[in-house]
């Protein structure tokens, strides 16, 4: 279940204080494939997908709690970011966090990239109006990510 609001009416909030999260009642090693998967048929591609516990552990010798990066983009959202300045490519793409805590829960978390480009002052000031509709096209696309995979977990977690 998701636990992000979303701002009222006129009403603009920062990225972290709208970002997405949710929990999943499934093992994480199934977990971070049907994250990535529901980004994907949400037409976002696929750039990598991370561990970032096991390069932790490989290049520091430091265990920490199982999370992975999924770093997706989509194409509509990388044009438009692109037309309003290309130096905006630096912000992207879009990451997904997919971690387990202590206590065995597996949750999963997005702040937005354009929303970040947006509250860091990175776009041009006189870009503004462009920045909001990428900030709008990109929180529409992230909303049917979340919507399928709350929709989709409990199904995904029995298989």
């Amino acid at each position: 279940m998701s636990d992000s609001t979303a701002p009222a009416p006129g009403e603009q909030s920062s990225a972290a204080e709208d970002a997405m999260h949710t929990t999943l009642d499934m093992a994480f090693e199934d977990a971070v494939p049907f994250v990535q998967l529901e980004h994907e048929l949400a037409e976002f591609e696929t750039v990598q997908v991370t561990r970032v516990d096991q390069m932790v552990e490989g290049m520091l010798g430091t265990a920490v709690e199982r999370t992975a990066l999924v770093v997706v983009c989509h194409p509509e959202v990388a044009r438009d970011a692109l037309a309003i300045d290309q130096s905006l490519a630096g912000m992207l793409p879009c990451t997904t966090a997919v971690y387990e805590t202590t206590d065995g829960e597996v949750h999963v978390h997005h702040i937005s990239a354009t929303k970040a480009i947006r509250d860091l002052g990175c776009a041009p000031a006189d870009a503004a109006g462009d920045l909001e509709q990428l900030v709008d096209l990109t929180g529409n696309r992230m909303a049917e990510v979340w919507r399928n995979i709350e929709r989709h977990a409990d199904a995904a977690g029995e298989v």
